[in-house]
């Protein structure tokens, strides 16, 4: 995909912003390495899967907090649980 100025303008119209000149010369620059890093994405799957299970490691178990630990340094805790605010209707 061609990154161009007037992309840039349709992406700006479409996020209803508005970028200064330097701005957009960061933008293109960082969308352009982006675009790259996600065309190379399909390179990295081509790995065989003996490649991939070598660049893994074991899931080892380490020391955590308790529940009682965890919950004293909570802001607020009900019934054994972090209280939160309610974040939808």
């Amino acid at each position: 995909m061609e990154l161009s100025p007037e992309l840039l303008r349709k992406l700006e119209s479409l996020a209803k912003i508005r970028l200064s000149p330097e701005e957009e010369t960061l933008l293109l620059t960082d969308l352009k390495r982006i675009l790259e890093f996600v065309d190379a994405l399909p390179q990295v799957g081509e790995a065989s899967e003996e490649e991939a299970q070598g660049r893994l490691r074991e899931d080892e178990p380490l020391p955590s907090l308790s529940q009682e630990e965890a919950l004293k340094v909570a802001p607020e805790a009900e019934e054994g649980f972090f209280r939160v605010p309610k974040v939808l209707e």
